[in-house]
């Protein structure tokens, strides 16, 4: 009876220490997946900044700066004129360097002069760029550097294409799925592998005055498609 009793014991701890090596056999008999998700759209911008610069050179640096004050000033108050509100005119940068020309007599070089520089950024609609640039330059300013295209609610664009990339990755996986006499049973992992909003007017552009000529109304400026792209990977296990 004691011997029968034992073995009893003996297998019923043969058959729990077995449960849950026999149950993980299982687990891992799923077949693991791993899809990328990927999303492409273009898309019309509703924001657009601009970079506009006022240079001015003068023997002193006081001179240089005065005159720079007084250009940046009109071109703000004229901006202001044609409805850009203050505070969508920043100042992004401001300079003062020496210039420099070579004295012969010394065989080095002299300061012959000053340069200052205000560089401000617009923001603005696309239909308005051209309207900008012009009232700018008829105000004084001389540079128009760089013009880059955007949506003004950026992060909800971004979440949504993240979310057209993860469909079309779970549609991806339900193919394989399928196509295995299979169905998916679980997402083990999602991973974010890439959104951005690519501008067609994201390089620099320099200008100038002169190199743009006078001033005229209505100056174009075709805004073009934004690239939305965005990518995710799935790990997923079918049965």
């Amino acid at each position: 009876m004691s011997k029968t009793i034992k073995t009893f014991c003996s297998l019923a701890l043969f058959v729990a220490l077995l449960g849950p090596t026999a149950l993980a056999a299982e687990v891992s008999s799923a077949t693991e997946v791993q899809v990328s998700g990927v999303y492409q759209e273009e898309i019309a911008p509703d924001v657009v900044y601009i970079n506009l610069g006022t240079l001015t050179e003068a023997d002193t640096v006081g001179a240089a700066q005065s005159k720079n004050a007084e250009i940046s000033s009109n071109v703000q108050q004229q901006l202001e004129r044609i409805g850009i509100k203050t505070e969508h005119i920043k100042t992004t940068q401001y300079t003062v360097t020496p210039l420099y020309k070579n004295d012969d007599s010394r065989r080095n070089y002299v300061i012959k002069g000053y340069q200052a520089t205000n560089s401000i950024t617009v923001t603005t609609t696309p239909d308005k760029a051209g309207e900008v640039i012009d009232t700018a330059l008829t105000a004084g300013c001389n540079q128009v550097n760089h013009l880059q295209f955007g949506k003004k609610d950026d992060d909800a664009v971004k979440n949504a294409a993240l979310a057209q990339a993860v469909r079309n990755g779970l549609n991806k996986a339900n193919a394989i799925a399928d196509a295995l006499n299979k169905r998916v049973v679980r997402v083990k992992t999602v991973t974010e592998s890439g959104i951005s909003v690519q501008s067609p007017e994201s390089s620099n552009r320099m200008y100038s005055l002169k190199a743009l000529g006078d001033a005229t109304p209505s100056t174009p400026i075709s805004a073009g498609l934004l690239k939305l792209n965005a990518t995710v990977h799935l790990v997923v296990e079918l049965d």
